[in-house]
């Protein structure tokens, strides 16, 4: 699939071109109207949240002290309601929950596989820095998601409690060792890619998922830029 993320470019020698603001306003495609249907969208959030809960759970068992593993039990809990809120939603609406997230199943896992850090402190950082990426990439959007779920939806992913929550333990982790901080900076960069990937398989379940639409690279610079500050905020940039 053509990537929705960037323009084509230009044949060689093409002439620039300035469109004028009439053309803009008759062509430009939101990028709420990208949204997938309500069962591709549901399905992908939900099944991602199962598997952040069963991470956070790894996370938690793997701790080396009480008070990360009471952290990390808390986050994985909050992701199970997460995914359950989502997949209530599903229900609600009558599609099979199992039927709907089955197609994410084989590309969340192969996310994983590719985004697995090689230590405790990467794979924690993992879950902050894609959890985070991927929550404000369907809070977006949502916003075009039919208005008899819309709010409930909203509702499910407004808070970023869990974001705050990861961001403290790899706090602590990195007062005590400071020295990880390159290599988690250098790690965040790799990892935005693959979410990125991982966002438009949402998207690549359009009809008309070729189609070209300048509403898709703003929003994913706004989003690039939110991502940014999270890693500035722990001094790991690049």
């Amino acid at each position: 699939m053509a990537s929705l993320f960037w323009k084509r470019s230009k044949p060689a020698g093409t002439a620039p071109t300035v469109r004028s603001r009439d053309d803009d306003a008759g062509q430009r495609i939101e990028f709420t109207d990208l949204a997938p249907e309500p069962h591709v969208f549901l399905g992908q959030s939900a099944y991602l949240f199962l598997r952040y809960a069963e991470s956070a759970s790894r996370h938690a068992h793997d701790a080396t002290d009480l008070e990360s593993e009471a952290t990390l039990a808390a986050v994985a809990e909050e992701c199970f309601q997460r995914f359950s809120t989502l997949a209530g939603v599903l229900d609600k609406l009558k599609v099979d929950r199992v039927e709907a997230m089955s197609p994410f199943i084989a590309p969340t896992r192969e996310f994983e596989r590719r985004t697995r850090g090689r230590n405790w402190t990467e794979r924690v950082a993992c879950t902050w820095i894609t959890m985070a990426f991927l929550q404000d990439f369907w809070r977006r959007l949502a916003e075009g998601l039919p208005k008899s779920i819309r709010a409930e939806v909203a509702k499910a992913l407004a808070d970023d409690t869990m974001i705050s929550v990861l961001r403290s333990e790899l706090e602590r982790r990195l007062v005590l060792e400071p020295g990880l901080r390159p290599v988690l900076a250098m790690w965040g960069r790799r990892l935005v890619g693959d979410t990125m990937l991982m966002a438009e398989s949402a998207l690549s379940h359009r009809a008309d998922a070729d189609a070209e639409s300048d509403g898709v690279e703003p929003v994913f610079t706004e989003i690039i830029g939110a991502h940014s500050q999270r890693m500035d905020s722990l001094g790991l940039t690049a």
